[in-house]
């Protein structure tokens, strides 16, 4: 209760003692009683409710219905106002408990009221009186359900809401982790690159310079041979020049192609331990793709090599990218068991890439592929229309 009820509940209390103990005897024992029992209903009107417990209640029940039979008993004889009235406050002060003590007060309430018909067994009032005495127990009783319904639903909305803010947090720091993951797998890949590019260019110039040297001596001697020898050092001298210009294309400054890059990144990653062979082929020239489409393809690459690992029972694997009309095409098929009699039961991460595309305005399509395996075929929009997804004919799929 607050402060505004709790006021009024006393003022009301004490008015109903008041009424009732001002035609009784002016005995001091009525009279003392009297001035107990209003005491004992301040306190169960004003004390926290958070420190009620089967002791506290029990306690002031027996107190009230003590006083109150001594006060019927100190005046025998009928009344203008019946003395079981002034039970009718701690009836209402029971119905307030709903929390772990609401069966036990509702039985101490039970006993109250029939203390009350004990105690004025006449008609009048058990017809009366009793009944009003019992829909204020209903009432107050709903009352405090419903306050407590409410107030346990403002806690779990804002469980909920603090709940919300935390995984709105955790999507924005998951998000950044995973540009940090397209852009170091990127680098990885780079990296790699670079790896074969010291091993393989390295060889081809130092096998250039030592047919130059020979060159050079055989010159003077012999310049048929010579001659001869040309034609192979141009041939390293191209395939030298051939890997310098890849290395150049992807390692450009502004990190342009870093998407692709971090796909084939991805891939060299799962290859150098997934126990089947990979392959990463770019079919024509890809352009630079944004941030979210970067992200978008990396995830749904990540759950498709993984559900390959984990699922397809396959000895290899394919992974091609190309752009077509805008879109950018992800298609990874395998050599596992999966056949198209074979039920596909759709799991998170399947799901999942059905989700991803949809945010994207994309499509995807899952079939069998050749003979047995699976393809998974993702078509999404370099830059989707505004608030419209893109379009598929044939048996594609809305992910």
């Amino acid at each position: 209760m607050n402060g505004y009820v709790r006021v009024l509940f006393s003022a009301t209390t004490l008015g109903i003692i008041a009424a009732i103990g001002r035609p009784l005897q002016r005995a001091p024992l009525v009279w003392g009683c009297l001035v107990a029992l209003a005491l004992v209903y301040l306190v169960m009107i004003w004390a926290p409710e958070s420190r009620w417990g089967r002791a506290q209640y029990a306690l002031a029940v027996a107190l009230v219905i003590g006083l109150t039979v001594i006060v019927r008993l100190a005046n025998p004889g009928r009344q203008a106002i019946p003395s079981a009235l002034l039970l009718a406050p701690l009836v209402l002060l029971l119905a307030r408990e709903q929390g772990r003590f609401r069966n036990f007060t509702l039985g101490l309430a039970i006993l109250t009221m029939a203390v009350m018909l004990v105690l004025e067994p006449a008609a009048p009032f058990a017809y009366t009186v009793m009944p009003v005495i019992i829909a204020l127990y209903m009432s107050v009783r709903a009352i405090n359900i419903y306050k407590q319904a409410y107030r346990l639903s403002q806690q779990n909305l804002d469980e909920l809401n603090k709940a919300n803010q935390e995984l709105q947090q955790t999507y924005t720091a998951l998000q950044e982790a995973t540009v940090h993951s397209v852009r170091y797998a990127a680098l990885a890949e780079r990296a790699r690159l670079a790896r074969d590019i010291h091993d393989g260019l390295g060889h081809q110039l130092t096998s250039l310079i030592v047919q130059l040297q020979a060159l050079e001596m055989m010159l003077p001697g012999d310049p048929v041979q010579a001659v001869q020898a040309v034609p192979d050092m141009l041939t390293v001298t191209r395939k030298a020049m051939a890997e310098v210009r890849q290395a150049v294309e992807t390692w450009r400054e502004d990190e342009s192609g870093s998407g692709w890059v971090a796909l084939q990144g991805l891939v060299s990653q799962f290859a150098s331990y997934a126990p089947l062979t990979l392959e990463f082929q770019q079919a024509g020239e890809l352009s630079d793709w944004p941030v979210a489409l970067n992200v978008t393809l990396y995830r749904i690459l990540q759950e498709a090599l993984t559900n390959i690992l984990r699922h397809a029972q396959a000895t290899a694997a394919w992974v091609q990218v190309q752009e077509r009309d805008r879109q950018v095409i992800l298609t990874v098929s395998d050599n596992g068991h999966y056949t198209e009699s074979m039920p596909l039961k759709e799991g998170y991460g399947l799901k999942g890439i059905r989700e991803r595309c949809q945010a994207l305005g994309g499509v995807c399509r899952i079939s069998q592929c050749q003979s047995h395996g699976l393809m998974l075929e993702v078509r999404l929009p370099i830059t989707p229309p505004e608030g419209q997804p893109l379009q598929s004919e044939g048996s594609y799929l809305h992910a």
